[in-house]
């Protein structure tokens, strides 16, 4: 007999994942027969190469977080749009959600961090818990009146929570009346890779799953002490010094081979460059809420750079990139062991 669990992930971009799959690795050695039935929009060879416990897939929207015009820019308008479409019938996802499940006879559920899932587990009586740096609730309600009813859903759906786990680096997300600390949530069993002696310096540019913002990749040829690594196709006729990477052994460990970061300031990426140690410079989100936090403690706590939306466009990167490099700050030496910690929560709970 196996101890179904089923888990939503939002689907959007990749840090949910990155966040949920350590917790869930972890889970599986404190219960061997566990087995997860996945509930998200994310590609499934994306969900395999981070989650190492079998699962079953069922595939479709849990959530709509925030509709992305490219990985640095929000469409607040689409988002509202969307957003209020998904929730009129929420009664009805719920009850599909239930009727889905029941055949599993799911012991908990788990989420990141769709709202989904917590008034669908009450309905099933089952406990269930949220593992999350943000929540949409905490999010929309910088767009919308204090008292719209799309934010009166989602603190009610919140409600239903048993347990929120906030790892470092977390919105308060005071709408969940429960809430646990815990220590910043990595994969702690990333391969340790040397970074190679070249003479050139290496910047790998992370943007997640909406793909890197528009900008002109010629101009980083001009930057001949260094060369760059894409997770994306790159155009035949880029620069010699731009090439693509490979996430074959993991993001962390593709970061261990680099000088520097380029990215946007989220949770999945600043928690693997906190992990490896390894400086970054990031680019402004004006528009989504989470950013004054992360900016804030970027500024305090890490060898980071921020650049300009127009510096990054036009390529004139070196600068923001040797003043990473070159930053005093250090990250703070804390255990990242918050995968654990959450794992044995919700265990002990079981």
């Amino acid at each position: 007999m196996t101890r179904p669990i089923a888990v939503y992930i939002s689907g959007h971009g990749y840090g949910h994942l990155a966040r949920v799959a350590p917790v869930l690795n972890r889970l599986s050695g404190m219960i061997p027969d566990i087995h997860l039935i996945l509930c998200t929009a994310l590609p499934v060879d994306f969900l395999s190469r981070l989650i190492r416990v079998p699962f079953t897939l069922h595939t479709g929207a849990v959530d709509i977080g925030v509709v992305q015009k490219n990985a640095i820019s929000e469409d607040i308008p689409a988002t509202m749009l969307a957003a209020r479409d998904f929730y009129e019938g929420f009664v009805k996802r719920i009850g599909q959600e239930v009727e889905r499940l029941k055949s599993y006879q799911p012991v908990a559920v788990l989420s990141d961090i769709s709202p989904l899932a917590f008034p669908v587990a009450k309905r099933l009586g089952i406990p269930c818990f949220g593992i999350a740096n943000l929540d949409w609730h905490d999010i929309y309600r910088d767009f919308l009146p204090a008292d719209d009813p799309l934010l009166s859903l989602l603190a009610q759906a919140h409600s239903d929570c048993d347990l929120l786990i906030q790892p470092s680096l977390c919105m308060p997300m005071t709408s969940f009346p429960r809430r646990k600390q815990v220590e910043i949530i990595v994969d702690d069993e990333w391969t340790d890779v040397a970074k190679q002696n070249e003479v050139q310096k290496t910047a790998l540019i992370m943007f997640g799953g909406a793909g890197d913002p528009p900008f002109d990749i010629h101009s980083l040829g001009s930057m001949s002490d260094w060369q760059f690594l894409t997770l994306n196709p790159i155009p035949t006729n880029a620069p010699a010094n731009v090439r693509q990477g490979s996430l074959k052994r993991g993001s962390a460990a593709l970061m261990q081979k680099c000088d520097v970061v380029v990215t946007k300031p989220g949770y999945g990426t600043l928690a693997e460059c906190w992990q490896t140690k390894t400086p970054l410079v990031y680019l402004p989100r004006d528009l989504f809420p989470e950013y004054p936090y992360l900016d804030t403690w970027l500024q305090k706590s890490a060898p980071s750079a921020r650049l300009s939306i127009e510096a990054f466009v036009s390529g004139n990167w070196e600068a923001a990139m040797k003043q990473a490099i070159d930053c005093r700050r250090t990250y703070p030496n804390i255990p990242c062991s918050g995968a654990l910690q959450a794992a044995e929560l919700i265990a002990q709970a079981l």
